[in-house]
């Protein structure tokens, strides 16, 4: 199955945000000036200049444009989606293999149209293409259309594809209305992760995860995370969200405290600080606005999430919700629904509260706690996990 594994370390985005690091430019006083140390498990250097790079271009594989994408993913690494990017850039190779790496680069960069784009031309070529069907599938997830997701989960007829069927027919269901049927179709799934390859199974027990976040299952989350990898950047978020929903804020800091460099933990980070009064979140919540004001300068659009996340925890009530209602345009999994929610209510927003609740309806996305805070225009102690902790005056 090796041409399956590819989308399916991208897949489990449907429950995450964009974690890679944006530092701020800055201009070195000499040649010898250190600008970054990079982390001990870094791949070796692979251009020494612009020349290096010019000439390896033409023999750079698929293989390392993927395992460059999958660590961007995996460890939030910046440097990593660059270079993939720099290399598809250096190609003209259109075979469906390119392409495809094409796409996923676009969805790490939230640019889902174009991505949804290339997707759709692969499967003109081939309709029954199971990397194009599940990755289109989950991109239709991400932006709430379920149903359409459905379709292409159910396109994937061969027999030896059967588990990749059912979990992309689980996250749909646990997406709308179906939360329960999901949850038992993922635990039969999980009794054989095992034996999947590594991708596949993180895929599984986030879903899982997710699942448990809802639904409040306490034994569900035992379950998970102790089989799931404490070390990837999805894996630690789902951790730190359930800890956060029950009210664990020293086991958070305690998580995530050297973590500060990815922006999606380093924002539960400041959550659990400020539940705790620790002097420190002030200091974060200073870090995520340099970095926050580095994404407005380079114009770049793909940290709704997060800077609407950033303004809730810094009081900025207008700002958040403003920014809540652009990423709900383009985004609507668990975690968006959440920050939209959460600036709604903090901002008393009758009608976005309105069309929240609609969405829900219409959808059928089971989340009781998050429905009773819409219900009651109130915020409760930690049902919205990440989203709920306020910055002291």
């Amino acid at each position: 199955m090796h041409w399956i594994k590819q989308p399916i370390r991208l897949l489990s985005l449907l429950f995450i945000t964009s974690q890679l690091l944006h530092a701020a430019p800055f201009v070195p006083e000499s040649d010898q000036q250190i600008l970054e140390t990079l982390p001990s498990d870094s791949p070796p250097a692979r251009y020494l200049n612009s020349d290096s790079f010019s000439s390896s271009t033409s023999t750079v594989s698929p293989e390392q444009t993927s395992q460059l994408l999958e660590r961007a993913y995996l460890q939030g690494d910046p440097r990593a989606l660059g270079q993939a990017r720099a290399q598809l850039d250096q190609t003209t190779d259109q075979s469906v293999e390119t392409l495809m790496l094409r796409a996923r680069a676009l969805q790490s960069d939230h640019q889902f149209s174009k991505a949804k784009e290339l997707l759709q031309q692969i499967l003109s070529k081939d309709a029954a293409n199971p990397d194009a069907l599940l990755t289109l599938s989950s991109l239709l997830v991400v932006q709430g259309q379920f149903d359409e997701a459905m379709d292409y989960c159910k396109k994937l007829t061969d027999s030896s594809l059967r588990v990749y069927q059912l979990a992309c027919e689980a996250q749909i269901q646990s997406m709308s209305g179906e939360l329960t049927q999901a949850k038992q179709k993922l635990s039969g799934l999980a009794s054989i992760a095992s034996g999947l390859d590594s991708s596949t199974a993180r895929w599984i027990y986030l879903m899982q995860a997710d699942a448990a976040l809802r639904s409040q299952d306490a034994s569900l989350a035992a379950q998970v995370f102790s089989v799931m990898d404490d070390q990837t950047v999805p894996a630690l978020m789902a951790r730190a969200d359930w800890l956060l929903k029950n009210g664990k804020y020293q086991e958070v800091r305690q998580l995530l405290e050297d973590h500060t460099d990815k922006d999606a933990l380093l924002l539960r980070l400041i959550t659990a600080q400020i539940k705790l009064n620790d002097p420190k979140a002030q200091q974060n919540l200073a870090l995520m606005k340099e970095r926050i004001e580095v994404w407005q300068v380079r114009q770049e659009n793909a940290h709704m999430r997060e800077q609407a996340t950033y303004a809730v925890l810094a009081n900025q009530t207008d700002s958040a919700l403003q920014l809540a209602r652009e990423n709900w345009q383009e985004q609507r999994e668990t975690a968006d629904i959440l920050i939209y929610a959460t600036a709604a209510i903090k901002a008393g927003s009758q009608k976005d509260i309105k069309q929240i609740r609609q969405f829900m309806q219409d959808t059928q996305f089971e989340y009781p706690a998050l429905e009773r805070d819409l219900r009651l225009g109130k915020i409760s102690g930690s049902s919205t996990q990440t989203l709920s902790a306020e910055t002291p005056s």
